[in-house]
C-alpha cells in the first residue's frame, strides 16, 4: 500500500481527525476559548453576588444612619474622626509588633 491509497482507504477519520483538532486549537471559538470564556463567567458571577450582597448591607447602613442623627454622629466620629468645635481628637495607633 502507498501514500495515496492510505489516505483515500482512511479519508473519514483523517478528516473528523483533522476536524476536531482544528475546532479544539484553533477555531475562533475554540474549545479551549470557550472554556476560559466560562470559567472568566464563573468569577464574574461570584463578584457580582458579592457586590450585591455588599450593595444591600450599605442600603441597610445607610437607612440606620439617616434615621437617627445620634447614630449618624458616632458613625462620622469612629470612621472619618469628625469633632465638634470644642472637641480636640487623640489617633492612638497600636504598636504591631
Amino acid at each position: 500500500m502507498n501514500f495515496l491509497e492510505v489516505i483515500t482507504s482512511y479519508k473519514y477519520p483523517i478528516t473528523f481527525t483533522f476536524f476536531a483538532l482544528w475546532v479544539v486549537f484553533f477555531d475562533g471559538n475554540s474549545a479551549i476559548f470557550i472554556y476560559r470564556q466560562y470559567q472568566e463567567l464563573k468569577e464574574l458571577k461570584a463578584q457580582e453576588s458579592f457586590l450585591s450582597q455588599e450593595i444591600n448591607d450599605m442600603t441597610i447602613e445607610m437607612e440606620v444612619l439617616t434615621s437617627n442623627d445620634e447614630k449618624l454622629e458616632k458613625y462620622a466620629r469612629e470612621n472619618y474622626f469628625f469633632k465638634k468645635d470644642n472637641e480636640d481628637i487623640y489617633i492612638i495607633e497600636e504598636k504591631i509588633d
